[in-house]
């Protein structure tokens, strides 16, 4: 499979992630893929960008590990998010004509690492507005719960609600009190409708902006190295609000310009 011979997401897949804003797809990124994959994972675990960090607190054990924006500085990511299947994936599941990148997020829990991932959903940590915005999750190892499965809240990007972004580092940098609290899923699992998938590498999740996810620590005794490229569409505009992440450098727009820029390229088009 090449950049150009992807495997189109069927018309139930695209309807699952309508509807429940969230939908495995099996065998879609090939295994040289994967291959490069790992080795530049491991390339920017040696030499991390300037928004690499060790993720949780002082009482989580082992290392759970992130780095964003990393195609900007690794060739293989750049290619990956750029010319892999993922952006035609998350376009054809966004149903948009077009899907820009909007940034690259690698994460590496090692076994042991205790640190989970806590319940969020994105779209409040992102300088971006719109309905047409996707996350490509691509698993690098075989996932299960033992070793860090994401969960995710079924439906809940239609719940018209825009949650406090959770700081993984624990800094509360993105306090925004005019934004509702994330509800504590944890505390009361039965009453949400929770999905998650066991992945191999070749597989991929992608979920909706607004869908609220998480995932628990690594208890196993192997790897769970995966890299989410995320994406927007046609109608997804620059925004800017209290709290966000900041890009990893100013992309030239103002508010409410469309995302097209050197920073947020454009990754895949509709053919014609």
């Amino acid at each position: 499979m090449t950049a150009r011979t992807m495997r189109r997401p069927t018309a139930q897949e695209i309807e699952t992630f309508r509807c429940d804003g969230v939908v495995c797809i099996r065998n879609a990124i090939d295994a040289d893929w994967i291959e490069r994959l790992r080795a530049a994972t491991e390339a920017v675990i040696a030499r991390p960008g300037p928004f690499g960090a060790a993720y949780g607190d002082d009482g989580d054990t082992g290392t759970f590990f992130g780095d964003l924006y990393v195609w900007t500085f690794n060739e293989t990511f750049r290619d990956a998010a750029l010319t892999s299947p993922a952006g035609g994936i998350a376009g054809a599941l966004m149903e948009s004509t077009k899907a820009n990148l909007f940034y690259d997020h690698l994460l590496v829990k090692e076994p042991g690492s205790s640190a989970p991932t806590p319940w969020h959903h994105d779209l409040t940590y992102w300088c971006v507005e719109g309905w047409q915005i996707a996350s490509v999750w691509i698993p690098l190892d075989a996932v299960d719960r033992s070793n860090g499965a994401v969960e995710y809240v079924r439906g809940s990007h239609l719940w018209d609600k825009r949650y406090q972004a959770q700081d993984f580092l624990k800094r509360d940098l993105f306090k925004d009190d005019a934004l509702e609290a994330i509800p504590d899923v944890e505390a009361d699992r039965d009453a949400y409708d929770i999905v998650s998938f066991e992945v191999e590498p070749g597989d991929c999740i992608v979920h909706h902006a607004l869908t609220l996810h998480g995932a628990p620590g690594n208890v196993s005794d192997r790897r769970r190295r995966a890299v989410a490229i995320r994406y927007t569409g046609d109608d997804a505009r620059y925004a800017v609000r209290k709290g966000m992440s900041k890009p990893i450098r100013d992309p030239g727009l103002g508010v409410g310009d469309p995302m097209d820029c050197d920073l947020f390229p454009v990754a895949w088009r509709r053919a014609a």
